[in-house]
């Protein structure tokens, strides 16, 4: 069949289809668009949903191959990266398209036909904007939703093919409009999260379930494995310096990084102090619900959940650009602090434990920032855009 067989449509199946399209440029932009899968799957009405990384339509490594050169960057050279994310604030996806090359057009528009969605949804800014292009050559027709997994918006994220954005705090929605796009077409709704981050859970009852001291306070720190804080040394000594420094209990997330779990196990072994090490947990909403404090990066996801869980954010070395927006959007709230180097990390950390009632202040600080349920909300929203469609999702031109 081809999209113009007029006879596939005939028979249009009442039930919503909605395809998720994310990229592995860091784990935040997959996980918002499993949430979003999540709470499409819990809308009263059955809807069809395939997430999918964007990543499998580009041809051999391609996709490889920029995510390394990313990675690369902003281990080895980030203030190459923040000058390269400053000098092209102001441009847009339809300005940075030809540099995105090696895509099997034909198997992504295949993939779109026989699954036939209502609703098409991207959760990073290269499917974004291939989407949005593929719909101003005239080869898509279904809306096209935009999540923007970030609080601070880069001109990336803007392309004149994408029909709604869904974005996390109000300066987002700001920028946007003030880039032209109008205000009905960008909706607050929040960056999607996993709906067990919506389900509230005791502090105590996280506590009992992890085994840990009732009485001790808690301390959470994950994230600081990944790019630019890549040095096992530094990241041990920080650990090593807070266990020592406050009397709370640290648990430390390594996910797949071997070298930081081993060096600290041995850490621990060797001094005894009161450390709980994890490697790649599944449980994330449970250490947060356990924990006082948190210290982390500056990826919006993880800056997302811990404040829907009114949990207070100390950012190490967040990336310039995009996750130093992040932080900033923290610090403005009053939920949290970035610092740059590991001495002033530390003195902070022992301060507020000093004065546990600014640690209060901006855990109630955090609990007021983000809008309440917002995978949910953006799906109902993302619903009612393809109820009426009832056009080919392609034209009749020759793909």
């Amino acid at each position: 069949m081809t999209p113009n067989e007029e006879s596939v449509w005939k028979g249009k199946k009442e039930v919503s289809g909605v395809l998720i399209f994310s990229s592995n440029y860091g784990e935040g932009h997959f996980q918002a668009g499993e949430a979003l899968a999540e709470a499409f799957r819990h809308q009263l009405s059955p809807i069809e949903v395939k997430h999918l990384d964007f990543g499998s339509f580009f041809y051999f490594n391609t996709d490889y191959f920029m995510r390394k050169a990313y990675a690369t960057m902003i281990k080895k050279t980030p203030k190459l990266w923040r000058i390269l994310f400053e000098k092209t604030a102001g441009l847009t996806a339809e300005d940075c398209r030809k540099f995105v090359r090696g895509l099997e057009t034909k198997k992504l528009l295949d993939c779109i036909w026989k699954f036939n969605p209502d609703v098409i949804v991207s959760t990073h800014f290269i499917p974004a904007a291939i989407l949005g292009e593929l719909k101003l050559k005239g080869l898509l027709s279904v809306p096209l939703v935009t999540v923007v997994t970030d609080y601070l918006v880069h001109g990336v994220w803007i392309h004149s093919g994408t029909d709604k954005y869904i974005v996390g705090c109000k300066d987002a929605c700001t920028r946007l409009v003030e880039a032209g796009i109008a205000p009905q077409n960008v909706i607050q709704s929040g960056i999607p999260l996993r709906l067990r981050f919506e389900e509230p859970m005791q502090k105590s009852a996280a506590k009992q379930k992890l085994r840990l001291d009732l009485d001790r306070k808690t301390v959470l720190i994950m994230g600081l494995n990944g790019k630019p804080v890549s040095n096992v040394s530094e990241l041990k000594d920080i650990v090593r310096n807070l266990a020592q420094d406050i009397s709370a209990q640290l648990l430390v997330v390594c996910g797949y990084n071997k070298e930081l779990y081993h060096a600290l196990n041995s850490e621990i072994r060797e001094t005894n102090l009161c450390i709980r090490l994890y490697g790649h947990v599944d449980n994330v909403q449970e250490l947060m619900a356990a924990s006082d404090l948190m210290i982390t990066k500056g990826g919006a996801l993880t800056i997302s959940e811990a404040l829907t869980m009114g949990l207070p954010l100390l950012m190490y070395r967040p990336i310039p650009g995009h996750e130093k927006g992040n932080a900033y959007f923290v610090e403005q709230a009053g939920a949290g602090k970035a610092f740059g180097t590991p001495d002033e990390l530390i003195r902070y950390t022992v301060e507020l434990f000093k004065h546990p009632a600014r640690l209060e202040t901006m855990s109630l600080a955090a609990r007021m920032i983000l809008p309440v349920n917002p995978s949910q909300n953006a799906a109902a929203y993302i619903l009612t855009l393809g109820k009426n469609i009832k056009t080919n999702p392609f034209k009749t031109e020759a793909i």
